[in-house]
């Protein structure tokens, strides 16, 4: 049996996913100064913030599964996997080169497979406002990956598992960041030993912050091998019940501003 290794084809930990991991942004005099002067205009209304899909493509029925294996025992992870999307408003450097893939331990590249189907992609849109319900924050962005790759002759499994920033608005004195993660251990095995069926977790990091304010969420998407998508993680928890006290305070603004 080949055991699945996760494939993260990236350089280095991007400052990107240390933002969306508590690193807090920096802002400038004037974006103090505007907040000091309007605080509505940049407190973030954590009930104004809605993800929604906005297009998928269509993935032919799969055919039904046949139990649960489970994980497998060893997951080998030849580099990283995390990486940044968005930081400070504009796309990392080179984010679509960055990706990860689910593959037998016995293959070195994704290359070495054969049969890959798509890709997939799934476009969502993720907007936000302030206090006095004006949109501060849009960002589209699409979930992209390939499946069904075989190795030899065998087999189910994920390459090109990314998240692709699109069009981005947001206004002055908000912070926007994104980040991606794919933890190991929720590279599974859904088919049998002799016929693998890949899957994976794909975690959505997003930091939206002012200077009185932040907002986080996490989105979690099961992917696979069959070219099946859903989350099964939301940031939108029901029931939701989080008013201003879920927006986490980045700074005290009393002393901010000297009151």
């Amino acid at each position: 049996m080949k055991k699945l290794v996760t494939l993260a084809l990236m350089a280095t930990l991007l400052p990107a996913a240390a933002f969306c991991q508590n690193q807090a942004p920096a802002f400038t005099k004037a974006e103090m100064d505007a907040a000091q002067s309007d605080p509505m205009r940049y407190t973030i209304d954590p009930d104004s913030v809605r993800v929604e899909l906005v297009s998928k493509t269509i993935t032919a029925p799969a055919p039904a599964e046949r139990g649960v294996i489970g994980s497998i025992v060893t997951i080998i992870n030849i580099a990283n996997k995390i990486w940044g999307i968005i930081k400070d408003n504009a796309p990392v450097a080179e984010v679509e080169t960055k990706y990860a893939a689910a593959v037998p331990e016995g293959a070195s590249s994704p290359n070495q497979l054969c049969e890959w189907k798509g890709p997939e992609t799934y476009e969502y849109k993720l907007t936000a406002k302030n206090m006095y319900g004006g949109e501060t924050v849009s960002v589209k962005y699409k979930v992209v990956f390939s499946y069904g790759g075989k190795f030899d002759n065998k087999g189910r499994y994920l390459t090109g598992v990314t998240i692709v920033p699109g069009a981005i608005n947001v206004s002055w004195g908000y912070k926007l960041a994104m980040s991606a993660f794919v933890p190991d251990t929720t590279i599974v095995n859904l088919g049998t030993y002799e016929d693998p069926l890949a899957a994976m977790q794909l975690k959505l990091s997003t930091k939206i912050a002012t200077v009185l304010k932040e907002w986080d969420g996490n989105s979690v998407y099961l992917i696979k091998g069959t070219g099946e998508m859903k989350e099964i993680v939301s940031p939108f928890a029901q029931p939701r019940v989080e008013k201003l006290s879920s927006a986490k305070a980045l700074l005290n603004p009393s002393l901010v501003f000297g009151r």
